[in-house]
């Protein structure tokens, strides 16, 4: 009897590495980025065979139902192979929206991964790939089979990395998201006039250990950013003091992470008060799609 449902936890991301460099003239900027799974997750199930569409989420205000990129995914999925004729998604959200932690785009890998193990035809591995880049650049990543991996462009193109030892990680999480769009349109303006510099070349040497990453690890958004919302600084500093081998932001923010040996004694870190903790590791395995009964 074929299999009609399968979950998945779809895990978070962090950027180590976030350049933003030319703007195309359909607006798009090129990217280069280095991405890496975190074991935090949301947890998404897929019901095939339903007589409907329908997206039912757990734990945030995730808006509209046809603006979820998991409905979107589906819906792809569905447009590319004909099937499933209905189906319900379930997702229990854990990773925080707005953060810069590819919420919405790991549960649209998610069901992606989910739809093609259940599918009777599944997509090649390219043509799954080419739905994920059609609903934004850290989709692809998300829906890949890759713990770290280096992207360029708009995210088509990627170079799987071997996976490092895992690490701590502490995240802390402002009360507030910041808009992808409006994060752009702060660095736009953040260069306007300013004199085209080209990036420092990177070694692939310098990705195989923690050290390298650590030497390798900025983000272009967070000075326009930070700009915007001072108390973020804040909040690196903190991670700083308590020890972070790389504090970042992560995306486009506002999510913040400290990379650590082991793991750290925050009670006493001065982040600002109204800032969430959360502790998870990096991933040193892509999670697996569970077919359910």
């Amino acid at each position: 009897m074929t299999a009609t449902a399968a979950s998945l936890e779809a895990q978070a991301k962090i950027n180590f590495l976030l350049r933003i460099l030319a703007r195309e003239e359909t607006g798009y900027h090129q990217l280069e980025t280095l991405f890496a799974r975190i074991e935090l997750a949301d947890s998404v199930r897929c019901f095939t065979g339903t007589s409907g569409r329908e997206v039912v989420v757990e734990g945030a205000d995730v808006g509209p139902m046809e603006q979820n990129l998991a409905y979107r995914a589906a819906v792809a999925f569905t447009e590319a192979t004909g099937w499933p004729t209905g189906f319900r998604i379930e997702i229990e959200k854990r990773i925080p929206m707005g953060g810069g932690l590819g919420g919405g785009s790991a549960d649209a890998g998610a069901v992606l991964r989910i739809l093609n193990k259940l599918a009777p035809a599944p997509l090649p591995s390219s043509q799954l790939m080419t739905l994920a880049l059609r609903l934004g650049a850290d989709v692809p990543f998300l829906t890949g089979d890759s713990t770290l991996a280096l992207a360029w462009g708009r995210g088509e193109r990627m170079l799987s990395l071997p996976p490092l030892p895992a690490r701590e990680i502490a995240l802390l999480v402002p009360p507030f998201g910041v808009e992808t769009k409006a994060a752009f349109g702060w660095i736009a303006e953040s260069r306007k006039g300013a004199p085209l510099t080209a990036p420092q070349p990177m070694q692939l040497q310098d990705l195989d250990r923690w050290e390298g990453i650590a030497r390798v690890a900025e983000n272009d958004f967070e000075t326009p950013v930070f700009h915007q919302h001072p108390e973020l600084a804040g909040g690196l500093d903190a991670l700083h003091e308590a020890g972070a081998k790389i504090a970042r932001m992560s995306g486009s923010g506002s999510t913040l992470f400290g990379v650590f040996e082991r793991r750290p004694s925050l009670d006493k870190a001065r982040w600002p008060a109204d800032m969430r903790l959360l502790s998870t590791r990096t991933a040193t395995a892509v999670a697996a799609v569970r077919v359910l009964d």
